[in-house]
């Protein structure tokens, strides 16, 4: 850490360094991923008999393939948490396996992961707050839309029957 660095708390607003926005967004994919690893270990573990965060034949191919999916999502780095996505892109077999792994590994993950845990539920909060934001402004927008075409008709109608 540079001098500079030390002294940016220090500078007005205009004089500070800009971030780069999309930083803490690619680092979401890989902790999700990091997140994603860690549970099916847990899973794998208390279930199938595996040790030492091992995992069965079984899990590490479900694994493998849904950390491939991951890394063509479509969102890109914009990518919302899996259990929080509007579509599911691990085909239907594959997503069911996967939230039973999640659910089943949701107890033990807060006992041996907890700060992952805990980030990673607050980063779910994140994303349940910033989608009822989101359906929030298109509620307001249709609206407006629909009191705008009201208030079209009203004038539509006054024009033709002026009393």
């Amino acid at each position: 850490m540079g001098f500079m660095d030390k002294i940016q708390k220090f500078l007005p607003e205009r004089f500070r360094k800009k971030k780069d926005p999309t930083v803490g967004l690619k680092e979401n994919r890989l902790k999700e991923k990091d997140n994603i690893k860690a549970s099916f270990a847990v899973y794998c573990n208390a279930n199938h008999d595996t040790k030492d965060g091992k995992l069965c034949p079984k899990c590490t191919a479900l694994l493998t393939n849904i950390l491939l999916k991951i890394g063509k999502c479509k969102y890109g780095i914009t990518k919302p948490l899996c259990d929080h996505c509007d579509e599911q892109c691990f085909g239907d077999a594959a997503n069911k396996t996967f939230m039973e792994v999640m659910d089943g590994s949701r107890g033990k993950m807060l006992l041996r992961h907890p700060m992952m845990t805990v980030r990673h539920k607050i980063t779910g909060i994140g994303v349940e707050y910033a989608k009822q934001k989101q359906s929030d402004a298109n509620a307001q927008k249709e609206e407006g839309k629909l009191k705008a075409k009201a208030a079209k008709a009203r004038k539509r109608k006054a024009r033709r029957n002026p009393k």
